[in-house]
């Protein structure tokens, strides 16, 4: 009888739909990780508006974490593109 030879799982490629964003910067301001909802552009399917949390910033330029389609992002945008958003309470 055969044994069975266990493997790592396969992950899929990255996807195809990648966001845009700008030049980052090599140091910024302290942030609070802050929730955010952002307007970011993505490659395959346009504008988008996702909710994320900023992870640095300087003046004109925000850091910014979110997940598009089960994959997690770190993009640098202006700082228009990102407005503050109030998570619900806990019960």
């Amino acid at each position: 009888m055969p044994q069975y030879q266990w493997s790592p799982p396969e992950h899929p490629d990255p996807p195809e739909d990648q966001p845009i964003g700008i030049d980052g910067v090599e140091w910024s301001e302290w942030v609070n990780h802050s929730p955010v909802h952002v307007e970011v552009e993505f490659t395959r399917t346009g504008w988008q508006r996702v909710p994320g949390f900023v992870d640095a910033a300087t003046d004109d330029r925000v850091l910014v974490q979110f997940v598009h389609m089960g994959f997690a992002h770190r993009v640098w945008l202006e700082r228009g593109r990102v407005t503050p958003r109030t998570l619900k309470p806990r019960r």
